[in-house]
């Protein structure tokens, strides 16, 4: 998660926002304390607070049983952006 802009709104969280020049349609995640929210946005409207499961995904840490599988916090919150991202991928060839 290199390719966008990272902010710091508060001492309890970080922003990631993504968007490809000439795009409509990007990824946005909020990393909180112990979980983060990985969504795909609209930059014409891109506050939503009830957004459809296909556009937003919450991660929650691994539970034990993941642990046991070698499954990390990184791996589950990398799949949950890559899955936005073809969300957003969709969604923009839908729009032309």
């Amino acid at each position: 998660m290199c390719r966008g802009r990272w902010e710091r709104p508060s001492d309890k969280e970080a922003v990631y926002t993504e968007f490809a020049p000439g795009r409509r349609w990007g990824i946005r995640v909020v990393l909180y304390v112990d979980e983060a929210r990985v969504e795909a946005i609209d930059m014409e409207s891109p506050f939503t607070y009830q957004s459809p499961r296909r556009y937003v995904t919450t991660v929650r840490p691994p539970t034990w049983w993941e642990r046991l599988r070698g499954i990390t916090f990184a791996h589950k919150l990398a799949r949950a952006v890559e899955d936005k991202r073809r969300v957003a991928a969709a969604e923009e060839q839908r729009r032309e």
